[in-house]
């Protein structure tokens, strides 16, 4: 059960990151496009600030899901295994304590820009302030689940550790 709705969302993340991109390209280019003819095309601005901020929320979960985050290992992986997993496990509670504090000032910020306006579009700007609450709460959820698995190496070291970086051939 759980499996299924965690394809689902990473296949609907996606789906939302690659609209968006398509979306967030085409308009900077008609935009550039249309600039060069004269044509003004002031709410491309608009536009793509919107969908570049759920772009950027919602591919750093995809990312942070598939474990493609770029990071530095060298250090960490001269240690044994047990600490190694210690040690993510301390990095996931510092990242999984960040992702709450942000998403409930995310959230006021929202409540705070209901208000305020795009002047484009004549929509509110918590469409786009919003995507940050919900890109972190499911990042929280991914880094959630992460410590669960890093937490039961600690007590199983047998299991293979998710963070491993497979050899390439």
């Amino acid at each position: 059960m759980i499996k299924t709705i965690e394809n689902g969302l990473n296949k609907l993340e996606t789906v939302i990151v690659c609209v968006g991109l398509a979306v967030l390209i085409i308009t900077v280019f008609a935009a550039a496009v249309l600039r060069f003819f004269g044509i003004d095309m002031s709410m491309s601005t608009d536009i793509a600030q919107l969908v570049f901020a759920w772009v950027s929320f919602i591919g750093a979960d995809l990312a942070m899901r598939k474990n493609k985050h770029m990071g530095v290992d060298m250090l960490l992986n001269k240690f044994p295994p047990f600490l190694q997993n210690l040690i993510w496990v301390f990095n996931y509670i510092l990242i999984f304590i960040f992702l709450v504090v942000v998403t409930y000032y995310g959230v006021d910020l929202c409540i705070r820009n209901a208000a305020r306006k795009y002047q484009t579009l004549y929509i509110s700007y918590s469409y786009a302030t919003v995507s940050c609450p919900i890109g972190c709460f499911l990042m929280a959820i991914t880094s959630l689940k992460r410590l669960v698995e890093h937490a039961h190496m600690l007590l199983c070291p047998t299991k293979r550790n998710p963070d491993a970086k497979e050899a390439v051939a």
